[in-house]
C-alpha cells in the first residue's frame, strides 16, 4: 500500500559538525529519533559495489519484550516486496514460461473481461487500470491491520469489479492488485506458490537465508520484529494481518538485502538481461516514458542514477536505494508506521558513506512568488482521476496544496511551468483555467478550476439515503447532521462530507472519498465514490424502508 518517495535535497543536507565525526557516529546522529529502549526503530545496511560495509540496528524490535533491533532482525517490508515478485515473473519470461505481454486472462480465466487486453506487464508497472485491492477492501468495510486479508479475499472482491480506473496502458495509478494476481500467475505456471518459487529461484541461490514471502499470517518466524505505531502519546503494537503475497508481505533483513543489492548490480540470478528487464520503465500509449519499471522505480540522487522503492503497511515502513552505476546502496527497514521517513534516512546515510560516488548538490531553484500565480489561485479538480488540488499563496510564496500539504512551487525556466519542490514533478498553467500536473513519475493529469460551493438544505436533503454497491457488496448511508452530511460505512466511524464544488463532496477523515451524485430524470438515483487508487465505484440508491 505503500507510495513512492522522492528524495529531496533537504534529505541530504548534513551539518558541518556532523561531517567532522566518524561515519558511524554521523549515522548514529541521523537515527537519533530511532535510538532508545522505549521506542520502535530501524535497521540500516550500506553496500559499496554490492558488498556490505555497514549494518546496524536502532531501537526495539519488540518493545513489550525488550528486544533490540539488530542487522539480523526480520522486518515486513511492505511494497519493497514488489521488485521480488517482478523478478519472479522476469525469470519465468526468460525461461519461456510466460511472456510479459501475455493477456493475464490466459492464466487467470476468472479475471473479469473488460473488453480490453490487460497484460502481465501492465500488472507489474501499474498501468493496468485495475482498481487497488486495499482501497477496495477498505471501501467495503475492511480494516487493514485488524481484519485478516487472505489471497481469496482479494480475488473475490477484484473479480466483482465491472469497471477499470482507465484504459490499460494509457495512464499510471499505483495498484497493489496487479502484484497479488501476478503471484497467482506464478502459481498457475509453476505449480508453486510465489513463496515457494521465490525461495528456490531467488532467495536460496542468492544466500538470502532469512527472507521469504510471508503468505501465512499464522506462520511463526523466529527473529521477526513487531510492528508499531505512535498514537495519543504512546506506542501501540500494530501489525499487518495478511495471508497474501506479491504486493507486500516479504520478510527480510538488511543483511539479506545487501545480497539483493549485489543481484541488482551483477545479475547473479538471470544475468544482466534479467536486471535490464526488471528495470525497463513503463511507456504509456501517448509515448510518455515513466520512472516506474516492474516493481521498482528508476530515478536519480545527487546526479547518480538509482533504482528504488518505498514500503509502508500497518506498523512498518521501508526503503531500498540502489545506485546502478556503482552497485552501491542503502536499505532502511523500520518497525513503525506514520512516524519515520526511511527514504530520507536512506539518502542521508548515502551522503555519509557514499559521498565520493555522488555528484555535488544541485542548486535549489528559486521559489515562485505569489504574484506570479495570483490570477490562478483557487481550487482545481481532475475529472479523470477525481484528484483535487489548489494553487495557493502562503506568505510571499506560491504552492500546490493537496489536503493539508503544500508543495512549494519553484522556477523551471519555462514560462507558465513550475516545479513541485525541486522537481521533477511540475504543474503547467493552461488556457481556460486549467492546470497540467505531471508527477515525479512522469504521468500527466489535467485539472480544471472549480468554484467552491455551499449546498442548500434542500440540496443536502436530496443526498440523504442508503446506497448499495454490487462491486463492493456493501451498503453506505448518507445522513443529515445539522447543516452537514455524514457518511457511514461498516466498521468505521461516520465521516463528514465536505462540499468541494457543485454536487461534489469529499470525506474529511478516513480513507478519503470523492462522492458524486448520479441523476436520472432529475432525481438522485445513486452515487459514485472514488478514493485515489479506486475511481468511480457505482452505488445504487436503496429504496427507503
Amino acid at each position: 500500500m505503500a507510495r513512492l518517495i522522492t528524495l529531496t535535497l533537504a534529505a541530504s543536507l548534513a551539518s558541518s559538525a556532523l561531517s567532522a565525526q566518524s561515519p558511524e557516529a554521523r549515522v548514529d546522529s541521523i537515527f537519533i529519533q530511532q535510538r532508545g529502549n522505549d521506542r520502535a526503530g530501524c535497521a540500516v545496511g550500506v553496500v559499496r559495489a554490492g558488498k556490505p560495509i555497514f549494518e546496524k540496528g536502532y531501537g526495539m524490535a519488540d518493545i513489550s519484550q525488550g528486544l533490540a533491533i539488530t542487522p539480523n532482525s526480520i522486518f515486513h517490508v511492505a511494497s519493497v516486496s514488489k521488485q521480488f515478485a517482478g523478478m519472479s515473473l522476469v525469470l519465468l519470461a526468460q525461461a519461456g514460461k510466460v511472456s510479459l505481454d501475455d493477456d493475464v486472462r490466459k492464466y487467470l480465466p476468472d479475471f473479469p473481461s473488460y473488453g480490453k487486453t490487460i497484460t502481465i506487464r501492465h500488472f507489474l508497472n501499474h498501468t493496468s487500470g485495475v482498481r487497488d485491492q486495499w482501497n477496495l477492501l477498505m471501501s467495503a468495510g475492511w480494516r487493514l491491520g485488524d481484519d485478516l486479508v487472505s489471497e481469496q479475499d482479494v480475488v473475490e472482491i477484484v473479480n466483482r469489479q465491472k469497471e477499470l480506473n482507465f484504459e490499460p496502458g494509457t495512464y499510471w495509478n499505483y495498484s497493489n492488485t496487479g502484484f497479488t494476481l501476478a503471484g497467482l500467475i506464478v502459481k498457475k505456471v509453476t505449480g508453486q506458490t510465489l513463496r515457494q518459487f521465490a525461495d528456490s529461484a531467488l532467495f536460496k541461490p542468492l544466500g538470502m537465508t532469512r527472507t521469504h514471502f510471508h503468505d501465512d499470517n499464522l506462520h511463526i518466524v523466529p527473529g521477526r520484529t513487531r510492528g508499531h505505531s505512535f498514537r495519543n502519546g504512546e506506542w501501540k503494537e500494530t501489525n499487518p494481518n495478511y495471508s497474501n503475497a506479491g504486493a507486500t508481505s516479504l520478510f527480510t533483513t538488511v543483511v539479506d538485502l545487501a545480497r539483493w543489492q549485489e543481484q541488482l548490480h551483477k545479475g547473479i540470478v538471470g544475468g544482466r538481461s534479467a536486471i535490464e528487464m526488471l528495470a525497463t520503465p513503463a511507456v504509456l500509449a501517448n509515448g510518455d516514458t515513466l520512472s516506474y519499471a516492474l516493481g521498482i522505480s528508476r530515478g536519480s540522487y545527487r546526479g547518480a542514477p538509482t533504482l528504488a522503492h518505498s514500503g509502508g503497511d500497518p506498523g512498518y515502513s521501508s526503503y531500498l536505494l540502489h545506485f546502478t552505476r556503482t552497485g552501491s546502496g542503502v536499505a532502511v527497514l523500520c518497525n513503525s508506521s506514520g512516524t519515520t521517513n526511511p527514504g530520507m534516512l536512506a539518502a542521508r546515510t548515502a551522503d555519509v558513506f557514499l559521498a565520493d560516488e555522488l555528484g555535488p548538490q544541485p542548486a535549489v531553484p528559486a521559489q515562485v512568488s505569489g504574484a506570479a500565480v495570483a490570477s490562478h489561485v483557487g481550487l482545481y479538480f481532475s475529472d479523470s482521476t477525481e484528484g483535487r488540488g489548489a494553487i495557493a499563496v502562503e506568505g510571499d510564496g506560491a504552492g500546490w496544496k493537496v489536503g493539508n500539504n503544500t508543495i512549494r512551487l519553484r522556477v523551471s525556466g519555462t514560462d507558465g511551468k513550475f516545479l513541485l519542490g525541486n522537481g521533477p514533478g511540475s504543474i503547467t498553467l493552461l488556457p481556460g483555467g486549467k492546470v497540467l500536473y505531471r508527477s515525479g513519475n512522469g504521468e500527466a493529469t489535467t485539472y480544471r478550476k472549480v468554484e467552491e460551493w455551499k449546498p442548500t438544505a434542500a440540496e443536502r436533503a436530496a443526498m440523504v439515503g442508503r446506497y448499495y454497491s454490487p462491486e463492493l457488496d456493501v451498503t453506505w448511508e448518507i445522513s443529515a447532521s445539522g447543516d452537514s452530511l455524514m457518511l457511514k460505512r461498516p466498521k468505521y466511524p461516520a465521516s463528514k462530507l465536505e462540499p468541494i464544488f457543485k454536487e461534489a463532496f469529499f470525506t474529511v477523515n478516513g480513507l478519503g472519498f470523492t462522492i458524486l451524485p448520479v441523476r436520472k430524470g432529475g432525481k438522485i438515483t445513486g452515487i459514485t465514490a472514488g478514493s485515489g487508487r479506486v475511481i468511480k465505484v457505482a452505488f445504487d440508491r436503496v429504496a427507503a424502508r
